[in-house]
């Protein structure tokens, strides 16, 4: 009995040393294909499970005994350029980044640098543009405002203003947490109008020296306030249950906070997790810190932006945040889908905030403009001055009609901008097209004016709503007072009173 005890200890031994073996010489890119394969078989099986078209399940058939003979193999991407990338030997199952940055034509190392020939992942991830954040606003000029491999600029170095985000979004308002600083400036009466002595974009708002003249609450108000935001890798919101998670483990992450990182903050959607939920074989699906996949959009929802606004009330006095109780509830309305006009009330307004009916059907991103977000390459240092956008701009006053242009040429701006658009349902802006302008001269092309009616467009879902025109109504307000502010006074709902 002793020997057969000890012939089965022996042979289990040599299998486990075999077995290691065999996996010490199996280099770790062909383990994270072996991997890739055997989840997309099992993706596979289960759909087929459910298919009933004989068609459909032969192409099923036909595609699981393609992944069953397929073994792991280096990958040579080659660029159009000549240079060659090997980053999908690794990163096999990885999303596309969007349709305007294809990655047979663009390649991986234009974003996130690297050395994009190495099979070696120490090798192959040194020097990579914000360790992974290539839309990190201190390398954002490496990446979003590089070259492309054709050589064509990216977002910056570009005639057109508009196109050279990276260099505007660092001078915006949310960058430079100018208003933040002036606000609170002026309430403790060290400054009486808008404008901080020696505050410019170059300096920024958290580098101003002395920005309470020594008060009591001057470092917390520095290193919560000032340093804090999506733009500048502030700390955000993290729900460390990840409702998408096949195996249910909590989130981690690094000092258990998540930064947010420039242009992805608002570029890449996220789960309430930060977790990623994409078939890249190289990425845990609870480590937390990523985007739901590795895909760019326009497409930005208020739920996006709600990771960073809407999550309590400032108290300026006492530099605290006082988180709103239902915060739980609003970082999960994400994943509800069409979200009823009770959700989106909650979800956009505290209380005491006053809006326009339309201002809750509209996400975000309908209002405010490219221009807003990223900035014009002015500095404010308000909120009011920074806004492109106003009522007028869309309905007109009682005596004027909106603002408008007609497209005339392909090569206009608003047009050559399209291609920036990742909604499908966005209808194409074509000649002869007539689409509103703002008092700044900026372009805005979802918004449209169509024989007798006045459109826009949801830059979320594409959906058509129309535009109510002033001129001709009821309303009594002076043309010259018709700012946001002005016309709250009577289109005056609230979160209790919506």
């Amino acid at each position: 009995m002793k020997k057969v005890v000890l012939l089965v200890s022996t042979l289990i031994l040599v299998l486990i040393i075999i077995l290691t073996l065999k996996q010490e010489g199996t280099p770790e890119w062909g383990r994270y294909q072996t991997e890739y394969f055997k989840e997309q078989l099992a993706n596979l099986q289960i759909e087929l499970g459910s298919v009933r078209d004989d068609n459909e399940k032969q192409k099923l058939l036909a595609e699981i005994e393609s992944y069953r003979q397929r073994k792991p193999e280096i990958v040579n991407l080659t660029l159009p350029n000549g240079e060659t990338e090997r980053c999908k030997t690794c990163h096999i199952g990885i999303e596309e980044i969007s349709n305007s940055h294809p990655s047979d034509t663009m390649g991986c190392a234009v974003c996130h640098g690297g050395n994009p020939l190495s099979l070696d992942k120490t090798t192959a991830h040194a020097q990579m543009n914000g360790g992974g954040h290539p839309g990190s606003l201190d390398v954002a000029s490496l990446s979003c405002g590089g070259t492309g491999p054709s050589g064509v600029a990216c977002h910056s170095g570009n005639q057109d203003l508009a196109k050279n985000q990276v260099d505007t979004v660092k001078t915006s308002i949310m960058s430079t947490k100018a208003g933040e600083l002036s606000v609170v400036r002026r309430m403790f009466g060290i400054d009486k109008t808008t404008e901080v002595p020696g505050l410019d974009k170059v300096v920024g708002a958290y580098h101003y020296p002395n920005p309470l003249q020594g008060r009591p609450n001057e470092e917390v108000f520095q290193q919560d306030c000032l340093s804090q935001c999506h733009q500048s890798t502030g700390d955000l919101h993290l729900n460390l249950k990840n409702p998408q998670s096949a195996t249910a483990q909590p989130a981690t992450a690094s000092n258990e906070k998540v930064q947010a990182n420039g242009c992805e903050a608002c570029h890449v959607l996220t789960n309430p997790t930060h977790t990623y939920i994409g078939n890249d074989p190289t990425i845990q699906e609870n480590q937390s810190g990523r985007g739901m996949v590795h895909r760019l959009t326009t497409q930005i929802p208020y739920t996006q932006c709600n990771q960073c606004h809407n999550q309590g009330t400032h108290d300026p006095i006492k530099m605290k945040l006082s988180a709103r109780s239902d915060i739980d509830k609003v970082t999960r309305d994400w994943q509800a889908g069409d979200l009823t006009w009770t959700d989106r009330v909650r979800d956009y307004y505290l209380p005491g905030e006053v809006f326009a009916r339309c201002e809750v059907s509209l996400d975000c991103i309908d209002c405010h403009t490219k221009l807003d977000t990223m900035g014009d390459g002015e500095f404010y240092t308000s909120q009011h001055e920074a806004v492109h956008i106003q009522c007028l701009y869309c309905h007109g006053t009682k005596e004027k009609l909106p603002q408008t242009k007609k497209i005339e040429s392909p090569n206009e701006l608003a047009v050559q901008m399209q291609r920036q658009i990742t909604n499908p349902n966005f209808p194409t802006l074509k000649i002869g097209d007539e689409i509103l302008v703002s008092a700044k001269g900026e372009e805005l092309a979802f918004l449209r004016h169509s024989g007798e009616d006045w459109i826009q467009s949801s830059r979320v879902t594409g959906k058509p709503f129309k535009i109510p025109l002033v001129i001709g109504s009821a309303c009594e307000q002076n043309p010259e007072e018709q700012g946001a502010d002005s016309c709250h006074k009577c289109h005056d709902r609230t979160a209790e009173n919506p």
